[in-house]
């Protein structure tokens, strides 16, 4: 079903754009805001869809093999690298909330230059849409099957996938209402906190900023959005971040033990920096030299 999804993938943003121009008689204006001039980087996924290999002496395209093909080799080895013995995957993705932004800017555009188009009102055209997030899925898990040799699907093996673009998210959420009196509420509780450094402050000012705006976004009106974000949205130059990580649900282990002394406390009793009473259950169960016989 997978391969089936993403046969037709090569929407790039001279594509998209050669197809609003072909369906706007007054696209003769100019090219819009959103496409750039070199490609290096969608100005909606922010290269999530399109991935590239920034280094320092620029963009390097991925050429000869699929692009989505180099990121899931890279999670392959990496799951090689450290030992991990699977039998299948889960796969989770996290996207920054700009992204969605993004999603719901171009829609507003194509709705607003494009909304009397017969193409525009067919309702196969609104069932075909799908957001980035699911766009990615649909590439991603079939290559991972291919790369790992195991199927995708329920698996206590989670694969994460958590792309980031700090400066959009910080400015997005800059744009949003009420995030003046949401910045002066953090600036006050992280003056108060002399535990906190910059590495943290800014990790977590970026972790509530996408919260704040997947929940800001959920409440504005299409015409309130319009009036505050750039329609289509603008180009950018910078792709996202991408971090990979690997977790495994955690193995519950239950059972039940017989207790034959009311003078065994169940955990240690501790009066006055003094333990009270013989060894307590929690002791002798995490005791090596006196493990207690477990009943069935």
């Amino acid at each position: 079903a997978f391969s089936h999804a993403c046969s037709c993938a090569s929407l790039t943003v001279s594509f998209f754009h050669s197809f609003l121009e072909e369906h706007d008689d007054s696209a003769k204006g100019g090219p819009c805001s959103c496409l750039s001039t070199d490609e290096s980087c969608c100005s909606i996924c922010f290269g999530i869809l399109l991935p590239t290999c920034h280094q320092d002496e620029g963009v390097v395209p991925f050429d000869d093999i699929s692009r989505i093909d180099i990121i899931t080799s890279m999670v392959s080895q990496a799951i090689q690298r450290e030992g991990y013995q699977i039998d299948g995957f889960s796969l989770e993705i996290s996207l920054p909330a700009v992204v969605a932004a993004n999603e719901r800017a171009i829609r507003l555009y194509m709705k607003e230059k494009y909304g009397s188009e017969n193409w525009f009102k067919d309702e196969m055209f609104s069932q075909q849409t799908m957001s980035a997030k699911e766009g990615l899925r649909l590439l991603i898990a079939p290559s991972l099957e291919k790369q790992l040799g195991v199927k995708h699907g329920n698996n206590s093996f989670r694969i994460r996938l958590t792309y980031t673009h700090d400066d959009a998210s910080l400015k997005l959420k800059s744009l949003l209402p009420n995030d003046s009196n949401r910045k002066r509420k953090a600036e006050s509780r992280e003056g108060n906190d002399t535990r906190r450094n910059s590495t943290y402050d800014d990790k977590q000012t970026l972790s509530e900023a996408d919260s704040f705006i997947h929940k800001s976004l959920e409440g504005i009106q299409d015409k309130e959005f319009c009036s505050l974000f750039k329609l289509p949205p603008e180009k950018v130059s910078k792709p996202c971040h991408l971090v990979i990580s690997f977790l495994r649900s955690p193995i519950y282990i239950g059972g039940r033990y017989l207790k034959l002394s009311r003078n065994v406390s169940q955990s240690c009793w501790i009066i006055d920096d003094e333990r009270m009473g013989e060894a307590s259950v929690e002791v002798k169960h995490t005791a090596s030299e006196s493990r207690p016989n477990p009943t069935s």
